[in-house]
């Protein structure tokens, strides 16, 4: 649920600024009872396992999802593209008020979630979209975890990257050139995933898992080891599926749902060698070290270069 800058919406939408003060200050109301209540009675354990995931849009975040999803025969729990600071519960119920309140059933369950009564939960997952990793891991946030998510018995904190190359020829193709901080690039963001995913920085204080999306796609080897990182029944269902959620993929859409591996998610990069403005962006020697050190080298980018 990509949030779009509050100025706009308070442009195009009357009486949106008004609406969502009036909810902020409720916010404020909430959690300081919510407080008051973890205080004296700390939450029970709810999550048998809690997945903190970290990645760029168009890097495969839903497809991996639906992956974990089927690897567990349990109650699984998504929370999709949460924003930072923000009760992801709460965050979701006022999202379906908005956009579904022809469903007010599912309305009333999220939103006795986001008051803090949660349903036990085999495996919990949320995940971050293009978002700079010192405002995911804020410990001003983090000290109000048991009381917007639940207490855990085990978290992890998965980061999940894509190529540059193939990714950045998704997100082009799909509109998502810009992030979702206007105080950094999109090259810049995906250095800072990476030097993360190499161990380079240490943002991600819970158990951390680095995916590799390249192998992830290709290897079921990989993609066992995956699950036993994950404490996770591994079958390996759901590999094949493509997730609906943004479209699908930013080139096919939902045309291989049921036939994943016959996309080409290692060529996209190609469908956009002649795109001036994508060839200044990934003509970048840090760009090109960084990738190397993850993926290898991938045949034929080094024409990417200017």
């Amino acid at each position: 649920m990509y949030q779009k800058p509050l100025i706009v919406k308070a442009l195009s939408k009357p009486g949106f600024a008004t609406r969502k003060l009036r909810r902020k200050v409720l916010h404020i109301f909430q959690d300081a009872q919510r407080q008051r209540q973890v205080a004296t009675t700390p939450p029970p354990l709810v999550n048998e396992k809690e997945i903190r995931m970290v990645g760029l849009r168009r890097t495969g975040n839903h497809a991996l999802i639906r992956w974990l999803k089927r690897q567990h025969a349990g109650r699984f729990r998504h929370l999709n593209d949460i924003p930072v600071y923000e009760n992801p519960f709460r965050h979701e119920y006022e999202y379906w008020c908005d956009h579904y309140p022809e469903y007010p059933k599912e309305i009333e369950r999220i939103r006795q979630e986001s008051l803090g009564n949660f349903v036990p939960t085999e495996c919990l997952v949320y995940n971050y979209e293009d978002h700079p990793l010192s405002k995911i891991v804020d410990s001003k946030f983090w000290a109000k975890h048991d009381m917007y998510f639940g207490r855990s018995q085990r978290i992890y904190d998965l980061i999940i990257l894509r190529d540059p190359f193939n990714l950045l020829a998704s997100r082009i193709r799909r509109g998502f050139l810009a992030i979702k901080s206007t105080q950094i690039s999109f090259v810049d963001l995906w250095l800072e995933y990476a030097k993360e995913f190499l161990g380079e920085t240490n943002y991600l204080q819970n158990e951390k898992i680095c995916v590799n999306y390249n192998l992830w796609v290709d290897n079921i080897d990989y993609r066992r080891e995956l699950a036993e990182k994950l404490a996770m029944n591994f079958t390996d269902a759901g590999i094949d599926e493509v997730s609906k959620r943004a479209g699908g993929s930013s080139f096919d859409g939902t045309e291989f749902t049921g036939q994943a591996a016959k996309m080409d998610v290692h060529g996209r990069w190609k469908k956009l060698i002649d795109d001036p403005a994508y060839r200044r962006l990934v003509s970048n020697d840090e760009l090109f070290a960084y990738s190397e050190k993850i993926f290898g080298v991938l045949p034929g980018t080094e024409q990417l270069r200017i």
